[in-house]
């Protein structure tokens, strides 16, 4: 116990000293020196805040809708969502929700609230019902709104409460190498919150390696984005707030903050792509000690996100951010992320992650490119 004690007091004091582990034992060196990290708690942090917010905040609706099938089946629970070609509905019998082919359906009983987008990303808020004709889901509100099934790309729960509109996921995954007693550990995490007009999401990630006898190393963004829906079309207003630290690049933290216009060129329920352009301001602390720690530019915001479902479980999303500088001609900053997702009972994935962080003028002394992927295993609440 003294001797953990001399180790944990010797890494917060100096962060320098390497400390090597006794023979033929676990490495408590190296899992304190992680543990120690800030950037680490930070995350550790995060998803704790989400799986607390999941259980004392997001309560369930009435299990009263009703889906009636095409066979003449009829399904009584809670209809969750329709996403990427599949309904989500949850029988009071079932452990978890079950999937249901869209194409199969006849049509919806229900006196809940819910969001439903067409095709041009038009949203339409009510409970749902049956249409005049065939195939045609009615979307009763002050206006209600009939539109063919295959007009329907995705319907989502709109919670009577503000934080019964939130949505979330936690993810976590971590590796050791004995040989070089290599600990590297990532958290991931992502929130959204839906209303009648507005759509915010957040997501948050942290990679941290620690090795023995080498400097920790670690990479965390933070990117925020609100949109507001401009006069019922696939036309939105955007804020954006992005958020960057790496020790790689020498940069302590990096802010973005900006807005711009964004459109939904495709839609549909097996692709999604989504463009985003506009201005942004940042400001770069470095960590290298050079004479002007802090760095200004007005920088333009260029975005673009693709999404795609195959095999009826996996989900593909690509992210890039482009960075082109106004102010600091010849500069370009660009961030890409790709996530490949994997469904598995009760609203656990697994995830593969691959990150690119890019800047043709880093910090003197730093890396221009930093690149990594992780593997980790999550749960998406509610």
């Amino acid at each position: 116990m003294n001797e953990a004690r001399e180790l944990f007091r010797d890494h917060i004091h100096t962060c320098r000293k390497p400390v090597s582990p006794r023979p033929h034992s676990i490495n408590l060196a190296t899992l304190t020196r992680f543990l120690a990290d800030r950037a680490a708690i930070k995350s550790l942090a995060i998803f704790v805040f989400f799986a607390l917010s999941s259980n004392c905040c997001f309560g369930g609706r009435l299990s009263t809708d009703v889906v009636y099938m095409r066979n003449g089946d009829k399904i009584t629970g809670e209809i969750k969502s329709l996403a990427q070609g599949q309904l989500s509905v949850k029988p009071d019998y079932a452990l978890s929700p079950i999937q249901i082919d869209w194409t199969k359906v006849d049509r919806l009983e229900s006196k809940q609230l819910f969001i439903v987008t067409d095709p041009s990303g038009n949203t339409y808020t009510g409970a749902l019902t049956k249409g005049p004709e065939k195939d045609m889901l009615k979307v009763t509100s002050p206006t209600s709104t009939n539109l063919r099934h295959d007009s329907v790309v995705s319907i989502d729960q709109l919670g009577n409460t503000f934080f019964k509109r939130f949505r979330g996921n936690v993810d976590i995954g971590s590796n050791l190498t004995r040989s070089n007693s290599q600990v590297n550990v990532t958290v991931q995490s992502g929130m959204s919150y839906q209303s009648e007009k507005y759509f915010y999401s957040m997501s948050a990630s942290s990679q941290v390696t620690t090795q023995k006898e080498v400097s920790n190393t670690n990479e965390s963004t933070l990117k925020n984005t609100l949109f507001r829906e401009l006069r019922r079309s696939s036309w939105y207003g955007a804020a954006l707030a992005n958020f960057l630290s790496s020790s790689a690049q020498e940069v302590d933290l990096r802010s973005t903050l900006g807005g711009g216009i964004a459109r939904r060129l495709i839609f549909t329920n097996r692709t999604n792509l989504f463009a985003l352009a506009g201005l942004g301001y940042t400001v770069d602390k470095l960590s290298n000690g050079t004479s002007t720690p802090h760095q200004q530019s007005l920088d333009s915001a260029l975005a673009v996100k693709y999404s795609t479902f195959r095999f009826d479980k996996a989900t593909f999303d690509s992210t890039l951010w482009v960075y082109p500088s106004l102010s600091n001609r010849g500069r370009l900053r660009l961030t890409f992320n790709q996530d490949v997702y994997y469904k598995l009972p009760k609203n656990f994935y697994v995830r593969a992650s691959f990150f690119d962080n890019y800047d043709n003028q880093p910090a003197p002394g730093a890396l221009s490119n930093n690149v990594g992927v992780s593997s980790t295993i999550g749960w998406s609440f509610p």
